[in-house]
């Protein structure tokens, strides 16, 4: 809003704040439940979101396509992160066998940082960065769902409240029409 000088409708506004509502539910809950050294994790949580959008909006204002940004980002990690992970981490892949790294290249090379970078810059090229950066607030509610299906793990009922906010706040931030849910709601009036 305030880089692209974007004014953004009740609705959207009112999405965000239900999206902030969700995940302070679903994830926020740990701040005063944390162990010691938990905020560590909640600034790094807080300054990924803050690169995250800067990214959406230097990709808005590059032109790029989505295949060209998702290049860029390859080539550019490549050649900062690469050099600390071999000098300073002393990465042990070599001595793994190699069938243990399939999936995790699989995954996180192709599936992570290919294909989720070109559609999300489809996405910001098609929508706009204040309509497709909501999008990335589902990830703590899918990771939560995901975790039932696969985990089996229970969430409280926070944690539903947290995954239904997040999913309301999405839909009104993207700026979605709500002349559906005005028919329901004058239906049932």
């Amino acid at each position: 809003m305030v880089i692209l000088k974007e004014r953004l409708t009740q609705g959207q506004l009112g999405g965000l704040c239900l999206i902030l509502t969700g995940v302070f539910l679903i994830a926020g809950l740990g701040l005063f439940q944390g162990a010691d050294g938990a905020w560590i994790g909640h600034i790094l949580f807080v300054t990924g979101a803050f690169l995250f959008a800067s990214y959406s909006i230097a990709l808005r204002r590059s032109g790029l396509t989505g295949m060209e940004a998702a290049a860029l980002v390859a080539i550019w990690s490549c050649a900062f992160y690469l050099p600390v992970y071999i000098l300073w981490l002393h990465p042990r892949l070599l001595e793994l066998p190699a069938a243990s790294l399939v999936f995790p290249a699989f995954y996180q090379g192709l599936v992570t940082n290919v294909i989720s970078l070109i559609a999300y810059a489809r996405a910001v090229s098609i929508l706009g960065p204040s309509r497709a950066s909501p999008f990335a607030a589902l990830i703590p509610a899918v990771t939560a769902l995901l975790g039932i299906l696969l985990l089996g793990e229970n969430p409280g009922s926070a944690d539903w409240a947290g995954i239904a906010c997040v999913s309301a706040g999405v839909y009104l931030a993207t700026g979605a029409p709500l002349h559906w849910v005005a028919k329901i709601v004058y239906k049932q009036s």
